[in-house]
């Protein structure tokens, strides 16, 4: 009631000072007709609400994502306004998933299916993400002396067991199935059979991406991508020549390629734009029910987030039960962008999931990663999109232990326990496990991956024989999973919101908006920090840390006796 009685009282204000309204909105009019948006480096769908001083400082400005849901709101606002006559995207080098890079490259094709023109500028050249995005505008500019690498694809993958030997460690795994290779790197010294089977066939789809993407460029065709792979790497000049970009220009040359006659065009800068487009006379009074996007981003870790930018366990929890107890709530979008990583907190989150989607309609849309846990908390959801290169499946469960005792015999140091059961120590002990403590573990492992299997046959509707089929740890690129029953639709964010609002027929207004939950950042600053690591571990993180990032979160579930759900180490590292 205080709310809607200050929305009143400030709506009666404006109307006095109405005047002064039309006249400001008058006076930021934009004249230019075309729009220039210039992305950061790293582009995220959802990014982290931060203080509005943060924009001022350009040192930390800098380093601020752009986000796709407001490129989205942008795109939208482009859409419906007849002056635009087209939109310029300056795109430096991008530090993106390709998940994340088709959807822009979906809005830079919905501009052009609304008979928007659009110029893709490469200030600092580009490699296979950017000239994939750039692929779907009118036209590609590119700085004179810059360089572009169309260098197609390939995967490399870094094994360190021959290091951890000479530290004197050891990483113990147990597994389910042949395919959950997430320990690999640590364990091996070259790739495993199944580990170049999934590889290769992620690959392969990202490459039918990225050379449908370049042959459907003027006059491109099968045998000139070809061609653009065999240069690799090219210089703007010469890239022209060769048909990969449209021209050369320096960034105030920029207004010159806007038009056919390569007369200067004027242009507006989208803040500028969107702020024009987003002034209003009048506020809402009446609440408005509402999409809710859900973020589940980064290492799904118990206490802190497991990854910088991800969210805590409590905080997820406490955003599924604010949507579902909220009226205005409609429908939620689980937004996954995630490798997995503990099974407990996976689980938990699948339950407030599966209560949520009891009363509303719940649909999982998967970015660039939803693997292993980050496809367990979303197997219940009613239906499941995601991009034909997000990164899926992984349903599997690995447990690692890091064996110190080599370490501590080198160092000196003798640890000797008291037990009073036959197994009291088996998870700090710093040696190995003997045969029966190791059938201990494959029992339980064994156990939660049967629970696996079965969260995901109750969500997909399938026998659970069916789903061990796709399962044993195996990853899927989205497009295959589409066409195993693993996921529902191919797209983006667009597509999950459409499935929300089919489920709801009718019972949302075309207008209504989707918006992230206010709930998940008011959450995020009661959590305590997480106890310190015992002193040989964290060593052993440390190590492990510098070799490879996510070895060290695998490590760090294993140092607090967790069971993992976690993805291939590698998959990622794909260029």
């Amino acid at each position: 009631m205080i709310l809607f009685l200050g929305r009143v009282l400030a709506n009666l204000f404006r109307l006095l000072t109405a005047p002064f309204y039309f006249a400001a909105k008058v006076a930021a009019r934009p004249r230019a007709r075309w729009v220039h948006v210039r992305m950061r480096p790293r582009v995220v769908e959802i990014a982290r609400p931060v203080p509005a001083f943060v924009e001022w400082i350009p040192q930390l400005a800098d380093s601020l994502p752009t986000s796709l849901t407001l490129i989205r709101e942008l795109v939208d606002e482009i859409v419906e306004d007849e002056r635009v006559q087209g939109v310029v995207f300056d795109v430096p080098p991008l530090a993106a998933g390709w998940a994340t890079c088709r959807s822009l490259r979906e809005l830079i094709l919905r501009l052009r299916a609304a008979d928007k023109k659009v110029v893709v500028y490469l200030s600092r050249g580009g490699g296979n993400r950017e000239l994939y995005v750039a692929s779907a505008a009118d036209r590609i500019v590119a700085s004179p002396v810059s360089q572009l690498a169309p260098l197609g694809l390939g995967a490399s993958v870094t094994y360190f067991r021959p290091l951890l030997e000479k530290a004197g460690l050891e990483v113990e795994v147990h597994r389910r199935a042949e395919y959950k290779t997430a320990a690999e790197p640590a364990t091996r010294d070259s790739m495993s059979a199944e580990q170049r089977e999934q590889t290769e066939a992620l690959l392969a789809t990202l490459d039918r991406e990225l050379r449908a993407a370049l042959a459907a460029r003027p006059g491109a065709d099968a045998a000139k991508v070809d061609a653009f792979f065999d240069a690799a790497l090219v210089s703007a000049t010469d890239a022209v020549a060769r048909g990969l970009i449209d021209g050369v220009g320096y960034e105030d040359e920029l207004p010159t390629w806007l038009s056919d006659d390569r007369s200067v065009t004027p242009v507006v800068r989208a803040p500028r734009y969107y702020a024009y487009r987003k002034m209003r006379l009048f506020s809402r009074v009446l609440p408005q029910k509402y999409v809710a996007v859900v973020p589940i981003h980064g290492t799904i870790a118990a206490g802190q987030p497991g990854t910088r930018g991800g969210r805590t366990l409590s905080g997820t929890i406490a955003a599924l039960r604010a949507a579902r107890r909220n009226p205005f709530v409609a429908g939620v979008v689980l937004h996954v962008d995630s490798p997995g990583g503990s099974a407990l907190a996976s689980d938990l989150i699948h339950r407030e999931v599966e209560r949520l989607k009891e009363l509303k309609p719940v649909v999982a849309c998967f970015g660039d990663v939803a693997a292993s846990g980050g496809y367990y908390v979303a197997a219940c959801a009613d239906a499941v999109v995601a991009q034909p290169v997000t990164i899926t499946g992984s349903i599997g469960v690995v447990s690692a232990r890091v064996v110190t005792a080599p370490l501590l015999e080198k160092l000196g140091v003798n640890v000797e326990s008291i037990r009073l059961a036959p197994h009291a120590d088996m998870l700090s002990r710093p040696g190995r496990l003997d045969e029966a403590e190791g059938a201990i573990l494959d029992r339980e492992i064994d156990a939660f991956y049967r629970a696996f299997l079965g969260v995901v046959a109750r969500g997909r509707g399938r026998p659970a024989d069916e789903i061990e089929g796709l399962a044993r740890g195996r990853v899927w690129s989205g497009a295959d999973a589409k066409e195993r029953g693993l996921v529902d639709r191919l797209g983006g964010l667009d597509a999950a919101v459409d499935e929300v609002r089919a489920r709801l027929e009718g019972k949302l207004s075309a207008k209504a908006r989707e918006a992230l939950h206010p709930r998940v950042i008011r959450v995020m600053r009661l959590e305590l920090p997480p106890a310190e690591p015992r002193p040989v571990e964290a060593a052993a993180k440390a190590l492990l840390g510098r070799v490879h990032p996510r070895a060290a979160d695998l490590i760090e579930l294993a140092s607090a006796g967790e069971r993992a759900l976690c993805y291939a180490l590698d998959v990622p590292d794909i260029r």
